[in-house]
């Protein structure tokens, strides 16, 4: 079977802390139409061959060991993985999360599995912080590691000029530099967002998107300081998503979005226009 899988944005992200090793998480994050094709074969042994990444190791990839995991977990045979990539990598768009989301979806399908089973949760657990809400989708609030996830249904659409850029930094850069430096704290008002996006007040919604990581970031790499500055030249403000390196500008028009990304485009900076989407996988026909 094949399926899209969609990327995600975080509209906030709050750092609240370090417990056993991992950064405890508080943010909104909203799947987007920017998506990978994964496409899920039974095998009659119980290999798990993926195609996909050249140049990463099999079994470094997170598909491969979601794959593996389900399999181990359920006593089914093995599966043909391939993907298809659409979701920039390493950009805060959580493109290694789709595909493994989209392995253990698959699978659950094609060996009769509950999607929202415990066993089926703890197995994206264990893949990535957020494996969790991208096997889901929508709009959500994430709290723990990022596998806490609460789902909420809103009427609004939001769009977004998403910027990307070849420079990739790691998460564990990102971190760190935030647990160096000295940076305000800030907490979104997250509850305030939900609220706002629940009354279609959109506009205000946006007014409040941040993200922690994105100042910690910029102090240890400069690879946005000139679309940084650019975009504040015309008034607008840019949000990097996850831990970068992909930044985006949301509006609640597409109009709005288009002629951003188009000037963006214009002046050097590869844009992209997308919008909010109410599910994290969707199968192709």
């Amino acid at each position: 079977m094949k399926v899209k899988v969609y990327a995600k944005l975080n509209l906030t992200l709050d750092v609240l802390g370090v417990e056993n090793g991992y950064h405890n998480i508080d943010g909104i994050i909203t799947s987007v139409n920017v998506f990978d094709e994964v496409e899920v074969n039974v095998r009659r042994d119980g290999k798990i061959v993926i195609d996909c990444c050249v140049g990463i190791p099999f079994e470094d990839n997170t598909a491969y060991k979601a794959a593996d995991l389900f399999k181990r977990r359920f006593g089914t045979s093995g599966v043909d993985i391939h993907i298809k990539k659409g979701i920039p990598f390493s950009s805060g768009l959580g493109g290694s999360s789709a595909d493994a989301a989209a392995a253990v979806y698959c699978m659950c399908k094609l060996f009769g599995a509950e999607l929202k089973s415990k066993d089926v949760f703890d197995i994206c657990a264990s893949v990535g912080s957020d494996v969790n809400f991208m096997l889901l989708g929508g709009l959500g609030r994430i709290g723990g590691k990022g596998d806490n996830v609460v789902l909420y249904e809103t009427p609004v659409e939001l769009y977004f000029a998403l910027t990307t850029f070849d420079y990739k930094i790691s998460s564990k850069t990102a971190y760190g530099a935030f647990d160096k430096g000295r940076f305000p704290f800030r907490n979104a008002d997250n509850d305030g967002i939900i609220s706002l996006l629940k009354q279609g007040k959109t506009e205000s919604a946006i007014s409040l998107f941040c993200n922690r990581l994105q100042e910690a970031v910029a102090s240890v790499s400069g690879y946005a300081e000139e679309y940084l500055d650019f975009a504040a030249s015309f008034g607008l403000k840019p949000i990097m998503t996850g831990s970068g390196s992909a930044y985006y500008i949301a509006f609640d028009s597409l109009n709005k979005a288009d002629k951003t990304a188009a000037l963006l485009r214009r002046n050097g900076f590869k844009t992209l226009v997308c919008k909010n989407v109410s599910v994290g996988i969707e199968e192709i026909i």
